[in-house]
This record gives structure tokens, sequence and C-alpha cells, in this order.
């Protein structure tokens, strides 16, 4: 699909395929064009150019109340004179189904998303947790063939959101729904995905696993988005990484590139191939996180809390025995 406002071209040549039961992600900084994809799959925008097939339909020239689609927002967008149990019916009463099974349906629902016993209340009454809840439950009632979510954690708090998230990867797996889901959370999209789309001013740069986009980036822009780490410039020659002489780390492919070091793929060991000094250690908890200064370079290494190097010491650093090795663009 391709899809332009005036003379930007915010969704250039996108074409993905997402399977049945599948959750899929589209990951990417704001402005890449995520968004506008799912809108197009919604129905809320038109492409320029290209199809939207559902489950082999085509849906191109058809609104969004005719696509087979529940749609969860950032912003819940529930009805505030509705109560709880209102909003979970109204698709279904849209439908015109029978009031009985419009009722057991909406309890079973609320029940799913635990919320049963809260539907009297009225949106203001809720927290922001508890509505998305609402909202979810809303989509679902459609009996949609596609669940579209567009960021809908990111207005919550962390604690909030981290069990959000479990809670819709539990309803997506039990319900078989396939699901497309836009954040810019890294995160987010590795704990939920079965597949990742990452984004890049309205193209699409790699679709893989979680494991794939993270272990094995395939351009700079997705080494530098997904995760931590640090692009070293070099070569790869003969099996190895060269940068001004050979290091002892296995890579694939030849010529020009970027030796991709992750922080945990790094560790202090006397005696370590390069030697540095600690400018920074930042306390995470389980970990503390080093940026190391050495040949030039600034890498992150995660190391135990328990005898963490203290800023300005010295350190030398094992490499470890292969990384990802990223080609230059173009």
């Amino acid at each position: 699909m391709t899809k332009r406002y005036g003379r930007t071209l915010a969704v250039d040549g996108v074409s993905l395929e997402v399977r049945e039961g599948e959750f899929f992600s589209l990951l990417g900084p704001s402005g890449c064009g995520k968004t506008t994809t799912l809108r197009l799959v919604a129905g809320f925008e038109r492409p320029d150019g290209g199809e939207v097939l559902l489950a082999g339909e085509r849906v191109t020239h058809l609104p969004p109340e005719r696509r087979p689609i529940g749609m969860v927002f950032q912003s819940y967008a529930l009805f505030p004179n509705m109560t709880v149990f209102g909003n979970v019916a109204f698709p279904m009463r849209l439908r015109r189904l029978p009031e009985e099974r419009v009722r057991r349906r909406a309890l079973e629902l609320l029940e799913m998303v635990h919320l049963q016993g809260l539907e009297g209340r009225y949106p203001k009454e809720l927290s922001g947790g508890q509505q998305q809840r609402v909202a979810l439950a809303r989509a679902l009632a459609r009996e949609p063939k596609v669940l579209l979510l567009d960021e809908p954690l990111s207005a919550l708090d962390a604690r909030i959101r981290e069990e959000l998230r479990g809670e819709l990867k539990r309803l997506q797996r039990e319900t078989g729904l396939t699901a497309l889901y836009v954040t810019h959370d890294q995160e987010e999209a590795l704990a939920l995905s079965d597949r990742i789309a990452v984004m890049r001013e309205g193209r699409v740069e790699q679709v893989d696993t979680p494991l794939g986009v993270y272990a094995r980036p395939r351009t700079p822009f997705v080494a530098r988005f997904v995760g931590q780490g640090t692009l070293v410039p070099g070569e790869a020659k003969g099996g190895l990484f060269h940068r001004d002489r050979p290091w002892p780390v296995r890579v694939e492919g030849e010529g020009r590139g970027y030796l991709l070091l992750r922080p945990e793929a790094l560790r202090p060991a006397p005696g370590g191939f390069l030697r540095g000094r600690v400018a920074l250690a930042t306390y995470l908890g389980n970990l503390v996180r080093l940026e190391v200064e050495a040949e030039g370079l600034l890498l992150k290494v995660d190391v135990s809390p328990e005898g963490a190097p203290e800023v300005g010491a010295q350190v030398d650093l094992a490499l470890p025995e292969a990384a990802p090795f990223v080609k230059e663009e173009g």
C-alpha cells in the first residue's frame, strides 16, 4: 500500500501478510507510518495505491463498520454517558442481537477482562487500566476476525502497562484472534509479538520474530532502534571483524558495515581484548549498566551489582566469540 498526505509519502509501498491467529506488531518511531498503516487496514483512510484483504476478501472499498475488525485506541474512546455494561453491549445492540444474548455475552467479556461486578459504573469512575479493559471487551464484542490496537497501553503508568500487557497476550491466545498492534515501545513489541515489522519513514525495514530483529538485525536502523548496544564501524573479512586490526569476533558476510555489541555480550575480564575507562554506571536493580570508553568507542556493558567497577575505574573487556554484523546502507 501507499498513502500520501500532500507531498508527504506516509506509507511507501508497504506489503505485509499477517497469519491467522498471529500477534503481529508494527514497531517504529513517531512518524514512521505505522499508525497510518493500521488506519488503512481499519478503513479510516483509503490507500492511494494497493489493496487491503481480510481473510482473503478485498475490503479496500468498505467503511470501517463493514470490515470484520475490532479497534482499540490509545485514548479508550468510551461513551461517557454509558455504563461499562452499555459500552460493551453497544456493538451487539447495533447488530440487533437478542437482549438476553447481549447480556450474557457482555457479562462473559467483562469476566474475561477481569471487570466482573463493575458493569454498572461509568467510565469516569474507572482507572485508566480499567477503561482500557472496557475498550478491549467492547472491541471483542464485535466478534472480529482481526483485532487492531493503536498504542493501547502508552497512556498507562508502568506497573499497569506491564500487567495489561500480560492480560492482552493471554486474551489473544485464548480467543485465537489475529492481532495487529502498533507501538513505539520496543520492549512491548518484543514481549507480545509472534512477528514484528520494524518501520522507518513509511517503509518496512525488517519483518521477523522478536529474536530475529534483536539478534539478527538486517539494517543499521533496526540494530539501533531495537535493544541497547553499540555499532562499531569496520569490515567483515575472512569470517572475522576488522577495525584497524582483526578482532577475535566471528561474523557473517563480507565488506564494510557495523559490528553490533549488545551490553550482555561484553564482560569485564582481566587481559580482555579491549581496555577502557568506566565513564558512567547506572543501577537498574538486577544489574548495573556501565558505559566504558575504549578505543574511541562508548560501549555499554551489563554487570552484576555485586562488585561492579566504579566510575573512573580501568577495565579490560572480553568480546563475544560471535556477534551480528550489519552491512552499510546503500
